[in-house]
């Protein structure tokens, strides 16, 4: 059955807004966007070698600035921001082959932490942050029968 009506978003203005250019040029990057900062994680150089590099732009005062690099150079990876740090996965490295390695960047360290791996070489996925909920409680009912 048809909707005759549509929802009008209460958003009065969507615009694209410039920022200052990187100060290495990449494609396939990862970015995440976390309490103002916009991290931009590995990708492919103009030669097509994968980047161990990381650069973060503070949103407010338009800077980009350099991170430690990656411990494992990547393109294609997902990543999510996690209690303040920030967690990159899969990917793929200079052979084009899918990797496994998670990193994890501690902002207030200013260090990265290898991670278990994934189960299976992952690349060009999707990760989102979902809210924490508390876990349920279970409980067993046994029968006297």
């Amino acid at each position: 059955m048809p909707v005759q009506e549509m929802a009008v978003s209460p958003v009065k203005s969507l615009y694209w807004e410039q920022f200052p250019p990187m100060t290495q040029r990449r494609v396939y990057c990862t970015p995440v966007y976390h309490e103002g900062l916009l991290y931009v994680l590995g990708g492919c150089s103009e030669t097509g070698a994968p980047l161990d590099s990381v650069e973060v732009l503070d949103v407010e005062s338009q800077t980009w600035s350099q991170l430690p690099p990656l411990p494992t150079a990547r393109a294609g990876a997902s990543a999510v921001a996690l209690g303040g740090q920030v967690m990159v996965l899969g990917g793929m490295n200079q052979q084009q082959t899918p990797l496994q390695s998670v990193e994890m960047y501690h902002p207030d360290e200013s260090k990265w932490e290898t991670k278990a791996s994934l189960g299976q070489p992952s690349m060009g996925v999707t990760t989102v942050e979902r809210a924490r909920v508390e876990a349920p409680v279970v409980t067993q009912r046994t029968s006297t029968e």
